[in-house]
C-alpha cells in the first residue's frame, strides 16, 4: 500500500482533510441532533458516535478518487447490518428510507440529497439507534463491529484499496507504520515462554543491555508466563517517557536480572542488508514505514565503507515488499537518483496533484544499481523500482510487479479506526501510470531460465534491444484490456528459484561492460507531465 497520512500541517505530502473541513465538521456535529436525541433518549446502550459516521462520510465525498454518491453508498452502509442480523432490512426510494426488523416497519427517513454527506451521517446513526433498540442481536454487537459492517459495504462500493480499518487494527498498522512507545524489542512466544528474538538497534532495550536469546519472567514484577502475545505487547508498550521494568534471565542461566527502560518512539525496523565476497552487497526493504529512508541511508554508507575500493554495485531487494508511506518511497528513490522527476500523482482533490523531483545527491556514489522485483512487489515498491528504472540509475531484474498503482489517504476517525481511500494515480518518470500494469523488468527471470541466460548473451553480444511492442503496450495498458494482458504477459510472475535473481544480479555487476548495456535498455523517454 502507498498512503499519505492526513495531518494538517503537512498537506502536500499527506493528501490532508483541509483544516477548515474538520472544523466544520466538529462544529456542525457538537450538538446531537433533535432526531438522534430521540432515538438515545432512556438508552443504556455503547454510544454510536455520529461523529464517525460524519467524518468518514465527509472525507469519502471530499477526497475519493472519483465524485461518489452518497445516496447508494449511505445506503448500502444500512443495508450491512443485515450482516450482524438478517432480520433488519432496510428499503428505500428518491423521497425516504424505511427500516424494517423481521419484516415489521421500525421508522422512515427522509432521505438526504445525494451529495450531503452530513445527512447521510446523521440518518445512519438515527437509524441504527433505532434498529438496536428493537434487535436483540444489534443490541449485543459492539458499536466497534456496527462501524466495521457500515464502512465495509461504504468502501466496498469504491474499489479494491479502499478500506476501513477498526481501532484494535488500526492501532497495530499505526505501530508498524508510525512507530509506538516501546522498548524496541520482538518476542517468540510459546508454552509460556517468551524470549527475545530481535532487539532493535540502538533502541532503549539494546542501550540497557538486552540481547537475543534473553528469556522475559516477568513485566513490572508480575509473571507473564501465562501472557498471550497480544497482552505481553500490550505491557511492554506505552507512553514515551513512562519506565517499564523487565526481570530477564539466559537461557543457560538460572539467575535473574532487573532492568528498568524507558519507553521511547520505536519505528520497526524494515532494512537489512548483507556484504557479500566479489564487492556486492545485497540491501533488503521488507516495507515502507516512517524509518525506512533514514534506514537505508545508514545501510548504504556501512555496506559501501565495508567493501571498500572493491565495491562493484549494490542489489536492492524489493521482492515481497507489499508498499507503505509514498513520502518514504520518494526520499529512497532520491537516496539514488541525482536529478530529475521522481514520480508525480493524480487525483479529484487539488492536494492528491503532486510532482516529486530529485535532490542533486547520490549515497551510493554512483555505484551500479540492479533491483529485484517478483508479482509481490507492490505501490512504493513499484514507486523506487519504477523511477530508479526510468531515470536510467538502475537495472529491475526479476518478474512483474504487482500493478498497484494508486495512493491512499489515511483518515484517523473519532474512534481511533482509520479509513484508507484511494485519492490519486502513479505515474511514473516516463509518464506511464503503474495501475494494474506495474514495474516490466528489463531481465526477465520468471520465464525458462534459459531466457535469462540468452539475455545475458545477447547483451554481451550488443544484440539486445526494447520489444517496441513494450512501449506501445504501456502506452495504452491503462484503458485496453489487450495492451494490458500483452504486457502482463511478457514477464508473468509465477514461484521460480529465488536465487536466479541474485544470480543474476550478481552477472551485472561483475560485468561493467554487460550492466552498461543492460542500463541502456532500462532507461526510457521521459515525458514530463
Amino acid at each position: 500500500m502507498v498512503t499519505g497520512l492526513p495531518r494538517c500541517s503537512r498537506p502536500h505530502r499527506s493528501g490532508a482533510v483541509s483544516c477548515a473541513a474538520l472544523a466544520a465538521i466538529a462544529a456542525t456535529l457538537s450538538a446531537v441532533t433533535p432526531a438522534a436525541a430521540a432515538e438515545r433518549r432512556g438508552s443504556t446502550l455503547p454510544y454510536i458516535s455520529e461523529h464517525v459516521f460524519a467524518v468518514g462520510y465527509h472525507r469519502i465525498a471530499e477526497a475519493y478518487i472519483q465524485p461518489v454518491d452518497m445516496h447508494r453508498l449511505g445506503f448500502d452502509g444500512l443495508k450491512a447490518l443485515r450482516t450482524i442480523d438478517p432480520d433488519v432490512d432496510v428499503q428505500r426510494d428518491e423521497a425516504a428510507v424505511r427500516v424494517y426488523t423481521s419484516g415489521r416497519p421500525e421508522a422512515v427517513y427522509a432521505s438526504p440529497l445525494p451529495s450531503s454527506a452530513g445527512g447521510w451521517a446523521t440518518l445512519t446513526a438515527t437509524a441504527v439507534e433505532r434498529l438496536r433498540a428493537r434487535s436483540a442481536t444489534l443490541r449485543d454487537a459492539s458499536p466497534e463491529r456496527i462501524y466495521q459492517a457500515v464502512f465495509d459495504a461504504v468502501t466496498a462500493d469504491l474499489d479494491g484499496y479502499s478500506r476501513y480499518a477498526g481501532a484494535a487494527r488500526a492501532t497495530s498498522e499505526r505501530a508498524q507504520r508510525d512507530g509506538y512507545g516501546g522498548i524496541g524489542v520482538v518476542l517468540d512466544s510459546m508454552g509460556g515462554r517468551h524470549a527475545v528474538r530481535t532487539v532493535v538497534p540502538d533502541g532503549p532495550a539494546a542501550r540497557h543491555g538486552v540481547r537475543d536469546g534473553d528469556i522475559v519472567v516477568a513485566i513490572d514484577d508480575k509473571p507473564v508466563a501465562d501472557l498471550d502475545e497480544t497482552a505481553l505487547r500490550d505491557r511492554l508498550r506505552g507512553p514515551t517517557g513512562t519506565l517499564v521494568h523487565l526481570t530477564l534471565r539466559r537461557d543457560d542461566d538460572y539467575s535473574f536480572r532487573r532492568v528498568s527502560i524507558r519507553r521511547e518512539r520505536v519505528v520497526p525496523n524494515t532494512v537489512t542488508h548483507a556484504v557479500e565476497a566479489g564487492g556486492v552487497a545485497v540491501i533488503t526493504v521488507e516495507r515502507f514505514n516512517a524509518a525506512t529512508a533514514a534506514r537505508l541511508r545508514e545501510a548504504v554508507a556501512e555496506a559501501v565503507r565495508t567493501m571498500g575500493p572493491a565495491a562493484r554495485g549494490l542489489i536492492l531487494d524489493l521482492r515481497g515488499n507489499p508498499g507503505g508511506l509514498l513520502d518514504q518511497a520518494v526520499s529512497v528513490a532520491d537516496l539514488f537518483i541525482p536529478h530529475g522527476r521522481i514520480i508525480s500523482t493524480e487525483g479529484r482533490h487539488p492536494d492528491s496533484r503532486q510532482r516529486f523531483d530529485a535532490a542533486s545527491d547520490d549515497v551510493a556514489g554512483g555505484l551500479p544499481l540492479v533491483v529485484l522485483v517478483d508479482g509481490r512487489s507492490a505501490s512504493a515498491a513499484e514507486v523506487v523500482a519504477a523511477a530508479l528504472q526510468d531515470s536510467g540509475r538502475a537495472v529491475v531484474v526479476g518478474a512483474s510487479s504487482f500493478g498497484k498503482g494508486s495512493v491512499q489517504t489515511v483518515t484517523r476517525l473519532p474512534n481511533d479506526g482509520e479509513l484508507f481511500l484511494t485519492w490519486s494515480r502513479i505515474y511514473t518518470p516516463a509518464g506511464y501510470t503503474l495501475h494494474r500494469q506495474g514495474v516490466q523488468p528489463v531481465i526477465c527471470t520468471s520465464r525458462d531460465p534459459l531466457d535469462a541466460e540468452r539475455l545475458l548473451e545477447d547483451l554481451r553480444e550488443g544484440r539486445a534491444r526494447l520489444p517496441a511492442e513494450v512501449s506501445s503496450w504501456r502506452a495504452a495498458a491503462a484503458d485496453d484490456e489487450t495492451a494490458l494482458n500483452h504486457l502482463r504477459a511478457a514477464c508473468p510472475w509465477k514461484d521460480h528459484a529465488p536465487d536466479l535473481d541474485v544470480q543474476v544480479a550478481r552477472r551485472l555487476l561483475s560485468e561493467p561492460g554487460l550492466y552498461t548495456r543492460a542500463l541502456a535498455i532500462a532507461s526510457t523517454t521521459v515525458a514530463e507531465r
